[in-house]
């Protein structure tokens, strides 16, 4: 594990994965600039200590994107839709990710580690055709994935299984589809992505998937 304080970058920092991960990092002293798109979540994340940026990531172009990711050594993809519309659905958690991922190609050596938030067996997943905001998001993550795993960027891909609320206990790693009762503390997901960046490097797994489990991180 690395001492040096990171500058980061959370998108999707309204999110329930964020709220652990946002105050998680500014406790371990990381520089942390929290992107939310929703001006209600401004106050609540100030309160954190990180520095807020209110941006609808679905306006940005290449060149907005690069301006955006320059000053930072990490960027934690924790965005979406959130369900409902699946134009948005979409727009956001494919579109807008993609673009972002066009401007880490063209920055090359100087772009930041990407840290993905998806979900165990993304690039796999498959859902009826049937115009809902869940077949928007299973293909929206299977693109993104699969175009950041051809791609040559630094970047992680998390897949932790079916999201709850309850605290971590600590963590098992898959090398398998997870059984369909497999569950994962976002507590967890935010743990794991402080882990990363604390030790300045990713996991040797990619994607990197996993569920509740007894094991420790730090003894990955």
């Amino acid at each position: 594990m690395h001492d040096a304080r990171s500058y980061v970058l959370v998108l999707g920092a309204g999110g329930k994965v964020s709220a652990h991960t946002v105050p998680l990092l500014v406790g371990t002293s990381h520089h942390v600039s929290a992107l939310a798109h929703n001006p209600k979540h401004a106050e609540r994340l100030a309160e954190t200590g990180a520095t807020v940026i209110i941006q609808d990531l679905t306006k940005l172009d290449r060149e907005g994107w690069a301006r955006l990711l320059t000053p930072f050594d990490v960027v934690v993809w924790s965005a979406g839709a959130g369900g409902g519309d699946p134009e948005r659905t979409y727009a956001v958690d494919r579109d807008a990710a993609m673009v972002m991922i066009d401007a880490l190609e063209e920055l090359g050596e100087f772009a930041p580690l990407l840290i993905n938030v998806s979900y165990a067996g993304a690039q796999d997943g498959k859902a009826e055709d049937d115009g809902s905001s869940w077949h928007a998001y299973v293909e929206a993550k299977k693109a993104v994935d699969l175009r950041l795993l051809s791609s040559k960027i630094d970047q992680v891909i998390l897949g932790p299984t079916l999201l709850t609320d309850e605290p971590a206990t600590g963590i098992n790693i898959l090398n398998d589809a997870p059984p369909q009762s497999s569950e994962t503390a976002r507590e967890l997901v935010a743990q794991v992505i402080a882990e990363i960046i604390n030790r300045g490097e990713s996991f040797d797994q990619n994607p990197f998937e996993f569920e509740n489990g007894n094991q420790k991180l730090q003894d990955l």
